[in-house]
């Protein structure tokens, strides 16, 4: 079990601009460590460690070929609430001459908006509404542009801060200047929730092309637009570059220290040449999908003169490796497998799945089964919900659905409305629907499993993270006999004292508009509630929490089981001291993978081991 419930023993690698070299995270038993090494991944060498328990390490890049920029993280408390902070720290390969960069009052202090590659030596940095041009020997820092009541800033392909958005409840504006030095002009306003509104991305090679997502069909598409080619109503011409009914473009690809467009999507199962323009990268991505066909094979970055790059793999059923490779001599270098243990063969991956709601929305999925003969009732089955909720669950890897696999489970996951999977009015149908249509999309799912015969009826759980632990708690109010048992990591339990805590420090509408605000939908939030309706549920409830989570309070969890006590119900409460809402410490995952095992075990009925994997 041990081999799931490890992290990835890499994130965040990275590539020298000249290609010599490699920069990581490694992830150890008692902490993490930022590595480099020669581009073959010989002369390997520590830099920074940390035993993960105050601060964590979020990734690395090269700032140059000598010097690391490195982004810390840690969780404080501020007027009682959690709040995630981070760190910026500049060192040399070895971790020597190590500065922190542009210390301030801000949470998060590793915003890198530009990183200065025709200079090497700065970044510019966005903190406090103010844009800063950072020296990464020193870590001085100059002020470039300052605006507090601005959300985002663009720096053009010259690293001049040209765009800017400032965000309001009742819509947004847009604004450009023509050069560092002009007068900003207002480029578009929007109303809120106006289908019409743009969201920058980043200025083109061209000084006057700003590249832009918007709505197009129900999904988000890519546009471009010259700022001085302008409308009667005086707005820039839209030009659409790329749509698609099955996929939202959120981004661009540039070419290495370039704001040359060379891709705008990511790559599709055994099709890594559609996230690319140019055809040498189209050709270099199809000879990737030979050599590691029927995967998610994610290339990049790449070396300053693109003759060196990264490559990500993974797949369904296919533990995700990492990979370095040469254009010049076509050599592809495994790197290391994420999952050393875990063998592809032993692993049974996902099944695309879909049905209709109650009320006709079409609703799709995953069925991850187990290995060997179906029992006649059927699997006993997990309906595991995601997170977010504007989230969703795919074909790539889980090792969460793994894990039950090989120990007997069925794995149901479904894109319950609200998910961000298939169309932006898809997510709007979730809007303020938790624990109403979006639950009964989940029980649906449930019982279209039990008419296909995948699942036995009388023994199935439901286990889930952060939203879908909130899922977990609401399925076994609002369905108690559908269940024998729920699991809540992380979970929410109670949306009026959410939404209030919430309301003390932060800016809710974002939340509000979700879920529902704890003044004007208080009856509402109480009555989705799981810890307002505690004395509903019928079966045993598991629930686990670390104390430094700031995504969903620890305190959700202690509400939920004050709630189960006071109601007399059977549950247990693990608390993970320092345990945040990922998991990020090892001993915090294997301690939930066993305790999600043990608990499924014991209330569902021992499932069968059926590969080698879960037997360690």
């Amino acid at each position: 079990m041990a081999a799931f419930a490890t992290l990835p023993a890499i994130q965040s690698l990275a590539l020298s601009p000249d290609g010599q070299h490699l920069a990581g995270i490694a992830h150890k038993a008692n902490g993490s460590v930022v590595f480099t090494s020669r581009f073959d991944g010989s002369e390997l060498k520590g830099a920074l460690e940390t035993d993960d328990r105050k601060f964590q390490l979020n990734w690395v890049r090269w700032a140059n070929n000598q010097r690391l920029v490195v982004s810390t993280g840690f969780t404080s408390k501020i007027r009682g609430v959690s709040i995630r902070q981070s760190r910026a720290l500049a060192m040399d390969a070895d971790g020597g001459h190590l500065v922190q960069l542009a210390p301030s009052e801000s949470f998060s202090q590793d915003r890198v908006v530009d990183w200065n590659p025709d200079d090497g030596q700065h970044v510019l940095m966005r903190q406090f509404g103010m844009i800063l041009e950072v020296d990464v020997n020193t870590g001085k820092d100059k002020m470039l542009q300052s605006g507090r009541d601005y959300t985002s800033w663009l720096v053009d392909a010259q690293h001049r801060v040209r765009l800017a958005v400032r965000g309001r409840e009742d819509g947004v504006q847009i604004s450009v200047r023509d050069n560092a030095g002009a007068d900003w002009r207002v480029l578009w306003r929007f109303k809120a929730e106006d289908p019409k509104t743009v969201y920058p991305i980043a200025f083109g090679d061209d000084p006057n092309l700003l590249y832009f997502t918007a709505e197009e069909n129900d999904r988000l598409a890519l546009f471009s637009a010259k700022l001085d080619d302008l409308d009667e109503a005086g707005e820039p011409k839209r030009h659409l570059l790329a749509a698609s009914d099955a996929d939202d473009f959120a981004g661009v690809r540039f070419a290495p220290g370039t704001h040359r467009l060379i891709g705008y999507t990511g790559p599709g199962e055994g099709d890594a040449a559609r996230a690319f323009i140019p055809e040498d990268l189209k050709e270099l991505a199809r000879a990737i999908d030979e050599v590691l066909p029927g995967r998610f094979n994610r290339i990049g970055p790449f070396s300053a003169d693109s003759e060196r790059y990264v490559v990500s793999s993974s797949g369904n059923g296919v533990p995700p490796e990492l990979y370095v490779g040469e254009r010049r001599s076509g050599l592809l270098r495994l790197v290391v497998r994420q999952y050393p243990e875990l063998d592809p063969s032993q692993m049974t991956g996902k099944r695309s799945i879909g049905y209709k709601s109650r009320d006709g929305l079409a609703i799709r999925g995953y069925l991850t089964l187990p290995k060997g003969q179906k029992p006649a009732a059927g699997w006993p089955m997990v309906l595991m919900p995601h997170g977010g909720p504007i989230w969703s669950d795919d074909k790539d890897f889980d090792p969460w659905a793994e894990l039950l696999a090989s120990r007997g489970y069925a794995v149901l996951q479904v894109n319950f409305r609200g998910s961000d999977s298939q169309g932006i009015s898809f997510i709007k149908a979730g809007l303020k629907k938790w624990g109403l249509e979006m639950q009964d999309d989940l029980t649906d799912g449930v019982q279209w499993a039990v008419a296909e015969r995948h699942a036995d009826p009388s023994r199935i759980c439901v286990a889930g993270a952060s939203f879908g632990g909130y899922a977990a708690l609401m399925g076994a109010v609002k369905t108690p006999d559908l269940y024998r048992c729920a699991v809540s990591f992380a979970g929410v339990s109670d949306l009026v004292t959410l939404s209030r805590h919430t309301a003390d420090l932060f800016n809710t509408a974002g939340l509000d508009k979700m879920m529902g605000n704890y003044w004007y939908d208080r009856q509402q939030l109480k009555a989705t509630s799981p810890a307002q309706r505690a004395a509903e549920i019928k079966v045993p409830v598991l629930l686990v929490h670390g104390t430094a989570d700031a995504s969903v309070p620890y305190e959700q969890s202690e509400l939920m089981a004050k709630a189960l006590k006071s109601a007399g119900k059977q549950f247990e409460f693990i608390t993970q001291e320092a345990g945040d809402h990922q998991l990020s410490l090892q001993e915090h995952r294997q301690e939930f993978f066993a305790a999600l095992v043990r608990f499924l075990d014991t209330h569902l009925g021992a499932g069968k081991l059926v590969t080698k994997a879960a037997a360690n």
